[in-house]
């Protein structure tokens, strides 16, 4: 294939020619980190809060939290350390649901719990 013809479809097929360095786009963080507002009331928590659980289970089950669509989750798997952030990264095991992030609790007072 001519050299042209082939610096020509690169351009129309990745939008750049030849092994150019690709700057247009900027570079995003690889991960994010979402923030879990406290909730004080009695019952579950709103969309994208957390609220502790029972101190007899804390150790246990760390804290509620919902995901962005609502639903309930329970932080048993998972280590909070001192300043809230929540180890590994939360999933949301509704069937649909895309929420899969990592999370911190703010307002977490309870220190680090594993």
């Amino acid at each position: 294939m001519f050299d042209w013809l082939r610096s020509l479809l690169r351009r129309l097929w990745l939008g750049r020619s030849g092994d150019a360095p690709r700057t247009e786009r900027p570079v995003e963080p690889r991960h994010r980190q979402v923030t879990i507002r406290r909730y004080g009331g009695g019952d579950r928590p709103p969309p994208l809060h957390w609220k502790a659980c029972h101190p007899s289970t804390v150790r246990r089950f760390k804290a509620e939290m919902t995901c962005s669509q609502g639903h309930a989750l329970v932080l048993k798997d998972h280590t909070v350390t001192a300043e809230g952030r929540v180890l590994p990264s939360v999933v949301c095991q509704a069937r649909g649901c895309t929420f899969h992030e990592f999370v911190r609790l703010d307002g977490w007072a309870a220190g680090e719990l594993r």
